[in-house]
């Protein structure tokens, strides 16, 4: 982070251009351009952290995160996005499609320009590769994303330069991905391996587990659209998986929720994560705002307490995901509890409570309440994880479960998910004390699979238990839309959410929550079933894909026609 903090303010040099309007900026003359800013190492090591840099803009990781309904999450009715909660958005939503394409283009072309400039800089040559794979490896980060979001997309080699590199045709999906597993590849040999100075760094790990990621997607697509059985992805997403696994620098925090509290930033869970920092550094982010714990104050009131404006909530049904034993990953992520503003404590909120909703709280800010705290709703310091250790584990076992059906390797990692949610904190859940007391819970009910076990006996049983293990351990991470597409089952899954709410309804108000009349349980599920009902009545096989925003048809008429289903 030092050499990132220093350069932080000379990113300006290189930040690179996209749209029209950036192109047509003039440029001082007293500005050095980018020809001669790429001299030293100095240079390239700001032109890097302009590349990073990228992962913090609006539509890459600053804020677009979640704001897709899915079975865990959605936003909220006042934050409708242009129908983004709805499924009813179109191509010229620019709320969150059209900066979703423009920023992660600002960082292709950044990554581009440093790519191309920084192996002619006469410096060490390790030095220079390891800085070229960083940026090759944030490309590939990128138009993964893009390629999951919308399907064919242009890809550029190079970085633009004139009104003359915009008119770009679409490539083919298959394509890019050769693409980025090659350059993939090749920050495998030049990434530095992981340690305490490279927290925020792209590292040899944080490569593998992308090809892994990417693997395990390309399979799961070619096994959803009949196009092949995905063997060779899923066992190459098994190879490198287990390879960060056996490295032996990763492990699980002994408590849930420590993965993601800011006291415990950069802890051995992280592969890989934006680093934010605050306050009114420019690199802050609105996580914290969106995705946290509301309080009982009203407006600014209750964000200056530490709270949070609910733009991202917990589906109800969510919690019905988790065993009744695996309550310390439930409540930590689909939070029941409000801050008092006064006094910075927190009261229970009622299992069917409406108003405050039910949180999506995994980010919240932590202490939820600091004395120092400053209002800046854009600034908030929790780092976002991109990738996390427990996320490397689902994917071997997903991987494994593919090529080989259920194996002890794939219980073992699972088990070690499981084993983690049995720590609990005496003090409690949601108590803003360090260092914590935990105590191990054996008997709780939260007891470790065998492979004689139904929930993962059998290859679909093992492939129905990850669906769910991955809600449950990555929910509000930026995952579930993406999972639920490459699986296929968005539509059957959002779409039948309605028949497991009407279950509910016949089922015995929970016990933790003894003032529940049978009649106040059946109107809520009743409420929750005609919300879901609205929430995705719009929603269509099409939407597996994101439009092609208009504006950028209309820049690169190249680009053709739009995903099937928008106009």
């Amino acid at each position: 982070m030092k050499n990132k903090i220093k350069y932080l303010y000379l990113v300006v040099l290189v930040s690179g251009f996209v749209a029209c309007s950036d192109l047509l900026e003039e440029v001082p003359v007293s500005q050095p351009s980018a020809e001669n800013s790429f001299k030293t190492e100095a240079n390239a090591i700001a032109a890097i952290v302009g590349v990073y840099n990228s992962l913090h803009l609006e539509g890459v990781y600053g804020k677009s995160q979640s704001l897709f309904t899915t079975d865990e999450n959605n936003a909220g009715s006042k934050v409708p996005l242009s129908g983004l909660n709805l499924y009813t958005f179109t191509a010229d939503n620019i709320e969150v499609i059209l900066p979703i394409w423009r920023d992660h283009y600002k960082g292709i072309n950044r990554a581009n320009l440093a790519i191309s400039k920084i192996p002619s800089i006469d410096m060490d040559v390790a030095k220079r590769n390891n800085l070229v794979a960083e940026a090759k490896f944030i490309k590939a980060l990128l138009y993964f994303n893009l390629i999951r979001y919308y399907g064919d997309v242009p890809y550029k080699d190079s970085e633009t330069t004139s009104l003359n590199d915009l008119n770009i045709p679409r490539t083919p999906v298959a394509t890019i991905y050769e693409n980025i597993i090659r350059d993939l590849e090749y920050s495998v040999v030049h990434l530095k391996v992981k340690t305490a100075g490279l927290a925020g760094h792209a590292t040899q790990d944080a490569a593998k587990t992308l090809l892994a990621s990417i693997y395990l997607t390309r399979g799961s697509m070619a096994k959803r659209d009949n196009t092949g059985n995905g063997i060779a992805d899923f066992a190459l997403a098994a190879r490198y998986s287990k390879e960060v696994i056996d490295s032996n620098r990763y492990s699980l925090c002994n408590y849930f929720p420590d993965a993601f509290i800011v006291q415990n930033k950069n802890n051995d869970e992280i592969v890989f994560d934006v680093q934010f920092k605050s306050p009114g550094l420019g690199v802050g982010n609105t996580i914290g705002i969106n995705m946290g714990i509301p309080s009982n104050a009203s407006g600014v009131d209750n964000l200056s307490s530490g709270g949070s404006q609910g733009a991202i909530r917990a589906n109800p049904y969510h919690q019905f995901y988790y065993e009744k034993a695996d309550s310390i990953r439930m409540k930590w992520t689909n939070a029941r509890i409000l801050i008092n503003a006064a006094t910075g404590g927190y009261s229970i909120v009622s299992a069917i409570s409406t108003n405050p909703p039910v949180s999506a709280a995994k980010f919240r800010r932590y202490p939820v309440r600091n004395p120092g705290f400053v209002l800046q709703t854009s600034d908030y310091d929790v780092n976002w994880p991109i990738f996390r250790f427990a996320e490397v584990l689902l994917i071997y076992a997903e991987a494994l479960n593919e090529t080989s059906g259920p194996t002890q390797l794939g219980i073992d990692a699972l088990n070690k998910l499981r084993s983690r949610a049995r720590n609990i904190n005496i003090g409690g859940i949601h108590r803003d004390i360090l260092p914590r007391s935990l105590t191990l819970q054996r008997s709780i009910g939260l007891v470790d699979l065998t492979l004689s076990n139904p929930l993962v006996s059998t290859p679909a049983a093992f492939r129905n238990y990850i669906i769910l293990e991955r809600s449950r351990e990555l929910s509000a991470e930026g995952k579930r839309w993406f999972d639920l597409v490459r699986w296929g089952i968005l539509k059957s899954t959002l779409r039948g959410l309605n028949a497991k709410c009407s279950a509910k309804i016949l089922e015995t108000p929970p016990v933790e929550v003894p003032t529940i009349t049978n009649i106040k349980w059946t109107n809520y599920w009743n409420g929750r079933i005609n919300e879901w009902n609205l929430m995705t009545s719009a929603l269509q096989d099409f939407h597996m894909l994101l439009p092609i925003p208009n504006n950028e048809r209309l820049a690169n008429p190249s680009i053709g026609p739009n995903n099937p289903g928008y106009n």
